[in-house]
C-alpha cells in the first residue's frame, strides 16, 4: 500500500473531503489533491494532516505500525492500602455508605467511624475530626469517649468514679456528667484523623 492509498484510507474512515482536509489542516486543497493522486508523496504538514485525520504518522508515511493509537481499556480495580482495615463511617448513628482506612494495629469488628459536624468540648476532637471508636473497649480514666446526650453526639473525657463513671470536657467549668440511663454510650475511642492546620 503506498502513501496515496493509505491517504484515501485515512480520508475514507474519518469522513473527509479534499476541501474540508485541507481547510482544517491548513494546507492548499491542490496539495491534498497531489498527495491523493499520488503526484506527492512527502509533505511538510504531514504530522498535521495525520492529526486531523486521527492516524499516527509513522503510518500515514511509511505504513509503519497500526493506523491508529491503540486504546488502552481502563479497568476498574479495588484500592488495596497495605497494613490498614476498613472501618464503616457513619453521620452521628447513620451509615454513610463509605468507609476510611485505618491503621490494622487497631483492628477489630467492633469499631465505627463518626464524623465530628461541631467543635467538641475536647481540643483534640475539633469540627471535622473523623473519630474511630472501639464498643468492645472498656473505658480507663482519661480516655476520649464518643456518646450521645440530650440528642447531641460528641466527644468527652471519661471520669473513673462513682457507680459507672462520668463524662467530662476541657472546661472545668462544665459539671461531669455521670454515665447512666440519659446517656447513650458508643464506646472508647481508638483512633482518630483531624487536620492540624487551623485558619
Amino acid at each position: 500500500m503506498n502513501f496515496a492509498e493509505r491517504m484515501k484510507i485515512a480520508m475514507m474512515q474519518s469522513g473527509f473531503t479534499q476541501g474540508r482536509l485541507a481547510k482544517e489542516a491548513g494546507i492548499a486543497q491542490s496539495m491534498i489533491w497531489k498527495l491523493v493522486s499520488g503526484k506527492a508523496e512527502k509533505t511538510g504538514s504531514l504530522v498535521k494532516i495525520a492529526s486531523v485525520l486521527g492516524v499516527r504518522p509513522e503510518w500515514l508515511s511509511d505504513g509503519i505500525g497500526p493506523m491508529r493509537e491503540e486504546k488502552k481499556e481502563i479497568t476498574s480495580t479495588e484500592v488495596s492500602y497495605v497494613g490498614t482495615f476498613p472501618v464503616a463511617l457513619y453521620e452521628q448513628d447513620r451509615p454513610t455508605g463509605h468507609s476510611i482506612p485505618v491503621p490494622d494495629l487497631i483492628k477489630s469488628d467492633s469499631c465505627r467511624a463518626y464524623r465530628l459536624n461541631t467543635n467538641s468540648g475536647c481540643a483534640e476532637a475539633p469540627a471535622g475530626t473523623i473519630v474511630v471508636v472501639d464498643s468492645s473497649e472498656e473505658a480507663g480514666n482519661g480516655d476520649l469517649v464518643y456518646a450521645k446526650i440530650g440528642g447531641g453526639y460528641s466527644v468527652y473525657r471519661f471520669v473513673q468514679g462513682g457507680a459507672s463513671g462520668f463524662l467530662s470536657v476541657d472546661d472545668s467549668r462544665v459539671p461531669l456528667v455521670p454515665v447512666d440511663s440519659e446517656v447513650e454510650f458508643f464506646g472508647v475511642i481508638i483512633f482518630l484523623i483531624r487536620n492540624l492546620k487551623r485558619g
